[in-house]
């Protein structure tokens, strides 16, 4: 009986100490031992540059002129004569622009597992954030005015932050990753349905997506442990008021967060899917001077997998009419809602044109 007892015991020992119930160490010491074990070299590392580019002065003060001139995430392609001053301040901050594309040619990112307001983590995320608006509206200029090679290159950087930020375990890096690659995925989208764009050109664009995915899988155990400390590391900074609001408030949106979590990740691979359609699409128009009629028309262009939609296992939607087409996901509903993504509707993504009304590119001011 004794025996058992102590068999018992020496479990239930050894599952709470691999489960890091009774691991001593203070929650920043844990971080900064992932950290360390998560470690690649400054040279290689482009968070490093990036931190560095961000926090240097002359560049945090072009961040924020071009920054009050590029203040949304979504731009339509754009001529100098329609915004002049702003066409002037990109031209001015070429210099700018090539830096963020030289940190942008590297490969691996490595920040710090907690993004610690105190160390300036936070102010870098919105910066990056302010970023993508930036390279929003300098590409979209660009493409208008038939710069196709210079647009491109903002959407790889774009693509690349992203995949900067997807790299790393931490959940909130991942979700802000998400959100600026919806944004290059939306610029690429706008890009494929472009009149001026030719099929060399086409080509480079479709290469774009090309940049290696870090689907997360290998993080999952330590997403969960990182988002488990930053958790305990924000409520020991909590007033005993906080506490108490935490646990009549913020538990129910914590819940609601990771509830939608998922969603947003289907609605990320949905776009993913969705793009490469697109390229399909605007292929069956070069051969034959028309959008397709149907999704059928380019179906045998395509791997099978991609044609179904990872919000509700089903196809995708297209529609022709004479003047215009619209491409949508029925979303995780799953039903046709024509569109619409304003709720209760959850179509998503829903993308529309204007068959001949798409505005020519202009030829003048072709320098990068």
């Amino acid at each position: 009986m004794l025996n058992s007892f102590i068999a018992v015991v020496t479990i239930i020992c050894v599952l709470v100490w691999q489960g890091g119930w009774l691991d001593f160490q203070s929650v920043d010491e844990r971080l900064a031992a992932i950290d360390a074990e998560l470690a690649i070299p400054d040279s290689e590392n482009a968070a490093v540059y990036l931190e560095k580019f961000l926090t240097d002065p002359g560049n945090a003060a072009t961040l924020d002129d071009l920054s009050d001139l590029s203040p949304s995430a979504y731009v339509e392609p754009w001529t100098s004569s329609d915004n002049p001053e702003l066409a002037a301040e990109l031209k001015k901050h070429g210099a700018f622009m090539q830096k963020l594309r030289d940190v942008f040619q590297m490969q691996k990112a490595r920040f710090p597992a907690y993004p610690n307001p105190a160390d300036g983590q936070w102010q870098m995320l919105n910066d990056m954030r302010r970023v993508t608006f930036i390279l929003s509206s300098a590409a979209a200029n660009d493409l208008a005015e038939g710069r196709i090679d210079a647009a491109f290159s903002k959407y790889r950087c774009q693509m690349q932050l992203a995949r900067h930020l997807e790299q790393q375990p931490a959940t909130l890096y991942k979700l802000v990753g998400v959100a600026i690659e919806a944004v290059a995925l939306g610029n690429i989208r706008k890009a494929v349905m472009w009149d001026e764009i030719e099929p060399e050109q086409l080509r480079l664009l479709e290469a774009i997506l090309k940049i290696p995915v870090d689907r997360g899988e290998q993080h999952a155990e330590l997403t969960a442990k990182i988002d488990r400390l930053v958790h305990e590391k924000e409520r020991s900074e909590m007033s005993t008021v906080q506490r108490l609001k935490y646990l009549w408030v913020g538990r129910k949106a914590q819940r609601e967060q990771e509830r939608r979590r998922p969603l947003i990740y289907l609605r990320r691979d949905a776009t993913r899917r969705a793009i490469p359609i697109l390229f399909a699409m605007r292929r069956h128009k070069e051969r034959t001077d028309e959008w397709p009629e149907t999704l059928e028309q380019i179906e045998p262009k395509l791997p099978e997998e991609s044609l179904i939609d990872p919000q509700n296992n089903g196809p995708f939607v297209y529609k022709r009419n004479s003047d215009s087409l619209v491409f949508y996901s029925r979303g995780p509903n799953g039903i046709d809602e024509h569109g619409s993504y304003k709720r209760p509707a959850d179509d998503y993504p829903s993308w529309t044109l204007g068959i001949d009304k798409a505005p020519a590119a202009s030829a003048e001011d072709r320098e990068e």
